[in-house]
């Protein structure tokens, strides 16, 4: 029994640390390539730092990619908060209503998040186009609330299935409004679902490629297509696509960062009460 104690440990602690190699290994190939000249790199030498670091690519990849990331910055923070507010407005109407259309409309709902946005991308450009708002900063945020609206309102209600009743009663009790009691009983309670719910969307917005492909102009291009121009047309400056790309992931690092403590502890509280 201890020999097979030992040889499981021993295989475990093998497959975490294959497991991290395969994950740190290709951060650690974007970190050295970020700071090497382009005849550095054309020798091929991925794992080899350099010897002469190039700190100033960060700082020139800085200036490529500092309008496009204002403008992602924006959309992503505007798609999250109004994907939190009406989400959660939504998921609470749809835990809390018991009709016959609201459980089927939470059915619909729950489709709808499960489908690939590519299958009403036509019908959202055109939708987009007919109201003035493509090619616009409202256009990229109004097509991304309408793809994650639907997701914030499945996870904040089942999040909500799980609050007592007894919470809302007794605050109907003291003459509170409905209104009242979702800002003031209910969202503080719901702290770590919104946190989730949050930092999913976020994430989602900010690498968002196809939509911002089809919807952007060159004056509200996402950081994600502006990845894909420093690579050049014709000469590859991969030391300054990584380091912008590594300057990409500051601000969803930190909005994860402070969010953290929440993220599991509400998807945990949404999955099993739900």
């Amino acid at each position: 029994m201890r020999s097979k104690s030992r040889t499981l440990t021993i295989l475990v602690i093998f497959t975490l640390v294959a497991l991290t190699v395969a994950y740190v290994l290709p951060v650690y190939v974007v970190v050295t390539t970020s700071l090497k000249t382009p005849a550095e790199i054309s020798q091929r030498h991925y794992l080899l730092l350099s010897t002469n670091l190039q700190f100033k690519n960060y700082a020139q990849a800085f200036k490529l990619v500092l309008p496009a990331l204002l403008n992602s910055t924006i959309i992503a923070f505007s798609v999250t908060a109004l994907c939190a507010l009406l989400g959660g407005l939504g998921g609470y109407y749809l835990s809390r209503t018991r009709t016959p259309f609201s459980r089927i409309f939470f059915i619909f709902v729950g489709v709808a998040m499960y489908l690939p946005y590519q299958v009403i991308l036509i019908p959202l450009v055109q939708l987009m186009a007919k109201t003035g708002l493509a090619l616009t900063h409202f256009g990229l945020i109004g097509s991304n609330l309408i793809l994650n609206i639907p997701f914030a309102s499945v996870l904040m209600g089942t999040f909500f299935l799980g609050i007592p009743r007894e919470l809302e009663e007794a605050a109907e009790v003291d003459g509170a409004s409905k209104i009242h009691v979702f800002f003031r009983v209910i969202s503080p309670v719901a702290l770590p679902a919104y946190a989730s719910v949050t930092i999913i969307i976020f994430t989602q917005v900010w690498n968002e490629f196809l939509l911002a492909l089809i919807l952007a102009t060159r004056y509200t291009q996402t950081i994600q297509l502006k990845l894909t121009e420093i690579k050049g047309s014709f000469v590859a400056l991969y030391n300054l696509q990584m380091a912008a790309a590594l300057i990409t992931l500051i601000v969803p690092m930190f909005f994860f960062l402070a969010l953290s403590k929440y993220f599991i502890k509400g998807l945990l509280a949404g999955a099993l009460k739900g």
